[in-house]
């Protein structure tokens, strides 16, 4: 209901509607599918995990804002549309970002309970950690290149974290996509493309119909368009949506190794952070997320109303 009177009202040209018709469209399409998996599996985010979704909320925040620094140099984006008032458009940002997580992984969760198994039964990987060198290396250079020449490499950004990150999900026995492969399942891995493909087709289209707004500039493969992004740009939504897994599985390392998914976010795997470690890394955040707004607006904003 939020969600179809956000178009129409987007639509219908109502102004605060256009400024606001992202987060409207996104926290709509958040509730729907925690709804769907709620009635389907009786355990859901927002009933049963609240806390986990809380984190996963602050996080989804501090996680796009790291992208927003990539984005200073790589310059694949701008915004228009914005609001000059920044009790708006701070708060506004934050709720946009703080979507991203909970919307990726929700609609993961969502294929995982309507039983989408593509690829659980392949060939399991061999058992062990001789990868870990050159996961960690691909990372390094995925990451390093684009900041180096961006407009030859940028495309590998979208790649580095789950690179980066998945060797030390495997090392704590933290949710891992390649421990899965060495069980012979991959459909973990096949979910969260598929979920990455269905969450970049909304993300275009609503930021179409959104009056505040992306605009993209990529040095290459910018046509055609659908929507704003380019089609080959679309590609980018799948290995994303595994680095929003890898990220959130990661982050169990200050949750005493607990998951966001329901099998395995209630006990602790291993020893939980002492309080002040894990409240200096959320006072960390917050002054990153704070500095990263004054960057965004001085840097990426081309447009305010």
């Amino acid at each position: 209901m939020i969600f179809g009177l956000a178009v129409w009202g987007s639509l219908a040209g109502v102004a605060w509607v256009r400024v606001w018709f992202y987060q409207l469209a996104w926290w709509s399409y958040i509730l729907v599918v925690d709804a769907a998996v709620q009635k389907r599996a009786g355990n859901s985010l927002l009933v049963d995990r609240p806390r986990t979704l809380l984190v996963m909320v602050f996080a989804s925040a501090t996680f796009w804002f790291g992208w927003e620094l990539v984005n200073l140099r790589v310059a694949n984006w701008h915004y228009l549309g914005i609001p000059r008032d920044a009790w708006q458009r701070w708060p506004g940002a934050v709720i946009a970002y703080a979507t991203v997580l909970p919307g990726v992984l929700s609609t993961y969760e969502l294929l995982t309970v309507l039983g989408l198994d593509w690829g659980s039964r392949v060939k399991p990987l061999p058992p062990g950690t001789r990868w870990y060198g050159w996961f960690l290396a691909a990372g390094v250079a995925m990451l390093g290149l684009p900041l180096i020449w961006p407009r030859i490499f940028f495309p590998l950004i979208w790649l580095a974290l789950i690179f980066l990150l998945e060797p030390l999900n495997h090392r704590w026995g933290l949710p891992s996509l390649m421990r899965s492969w060495q069980d012979g399942d991959l459909s973990p891995l096949v979910r969260l493309l598929l979920a990455g493909l269905v969450c970049g087709a909304a993300w275009e289209s609503w930021n179409f119909l959104a009056g505040a707004r992306w605009v993209y500039t990529i040095p290459y493969l910018n046509q055609p368009k659908l929507f704003a992004m380019p089609i080959a740009g679309y590609g980018g939504f799948a290995p994303f949506a595994v680095e929003c897994f890898v990220f959130m599985s990661s982050l169990g390392l200050l949750r005493g190794g607990r998951g966001w998914q329901a099998a395995d976010h209630d006990q602790p795997t291993m020893p939980t952070p002492p309080a002040w470690m894990r409240w200096a890394v959320i006072a960390a955040a917050i002054a990153f997320d704070a500095f990263m707004l004054t960057m965004i607006d001085r840097y990426l904003v081309r447009g305010w109303i």
